[in-house]
């Protein structure tokens, strides 16, 4: 009897556990069609903002990793400001870490990339990762998820890595909850400086 009920139950979780797949690949399949397409590597939990729709986000400013400068996201208004949630415990964020810097690199002219730092509760390991990947952008060093929170409601203080794109007036125009591939995060920081 006690067999018969644990099968049962191990049966039950099986079927739950597939619809809980299939609704999510079709959750994604709706987010990747809903104005995600022409982007060849579209990430998971990627939001586009329209232009007419787009909300001011908070200044978020912070000691810059690794010295005793202050970072503003202030600073950049006028350029693409790529804000990036990153951990040096983060193997996601390990993985993206050079496709930022490619992205970086290549959209200097109109974007701005800074960096936050979460819950590197010791810099070190954090100016470790930096050095790993040679990133040129600055982060800022938010241990405690104090600059982090000036984002609530846009981010989820759990989402690591995710990065958001700011356009030229300070708006959210791309939120991404996940890792992100160089060649979208160009497409989509070219798309944002052309207005779109």
């Amino acid at each position: 009897m006690l067999r018969r009920t644990a099968v049962r139950l191990a049966a039950g979780l099986a079927g739950i556990v597939m619809l809980a797949a299939c609704a999510s690949t079709g959750a994604d399949e709706q987010t990747r069609s809903a104005g995600q397409v022409g982007y060849p590597d579209v990430p998971r939990n990627l939001t586009r903002v329209a232009p007419d729709q787009r909300k001011e986000l908070p200044t978020v400013s912070g000691q810059a990793l690794g010295s005793n400068k202050i970072i503003s996201t202030e600073d950049f208004r006028g350029k693409v400001v790529v804000v990036n949630v990153w951990g040096s415990w983060c193997p996601p964020c390990r993985k993206e870490a050079p496709d930022l810097q490619a992205a970086s690199v290549e959209t200097k002219k109109v974007a701005q990339f800074v960096g936050i730092t979460s819950k590197d509760y010791d810099p070190a390991p954090a100016e470790a990762f930096v050095r790993s990947f040679k990133l040129t952008y600055p982060s800022i060093y938010d241990p405690t998820g104090k600059v982090l929170l000036a984002f609530a409601g846009e981010l989820p203080p759990s989402a690591i890595p995710s990065t958001m794109i700011i356009d030229r007036q300070g708006r959210l125009a791309v939120r991404v909850l996940s890792g992100v591939s160089k060649i979208t995060l160009v497409d989509m920081i070219n798309d944002v400086a052309n207005g779109r």
